[in-house]
């Protein structure tokens, strides 16, 4: 009789540790998920200043090229114009790459942690 009520027992408090560990699990997912929209978005934001700024430097490109008055000036501000977008698109680039790296690493940071505390308690 003793056994069983030891076994009723051992069984009830794993029932719980369960139930508390998938609670706790799905707060992580919860969590992480809500960091993934919230890079997203700012990813999102990133993209369209950067989409912006290229239509601007395009349309003032094309501007100072009609004002051009010989075809050496149109040369020097062709070449002008494509160095300036070449350096603002590898700003660019650096930029949502940097964003991108944030994104994963504040999204996945919630379930790692999950995995280091549960190293910890099984030592």
């Amino acid at each position: 009789m003793q056994e069983r009520k030891s076994a009723e027992k051992k069984a009830s408090e794993t029932v719980h540790d369960i139930s508390e560990n998938a609670r706790q699990a799905a707060g992580r997912v919860q969590e992480s998920s809500s960091r993934a929209a919230e890079g997203f978005r700012e990813y999102q934001l990133k993209l369209l200043s950067a989409t912006q700024a290229n239509v601007n430097a395009m349309f003032e490109c094309a501007h100072d090229l009609l004002q051009a008055q010989s075809m050496s000036e149109l040369v020097d501000v062709s070449t002008a114009h494509s160095r300036h977008q070449f350096e603002m698109m590898a700003e660019q680039t650096r930029e949502l790459a940097s964003s991108a790296q944030k994104i994963a690493t504040e999204t996945t940071r919630p379930l790692a942690s999950a995995f280091g505390s549960q190293g910890a308690q099984m030592s």
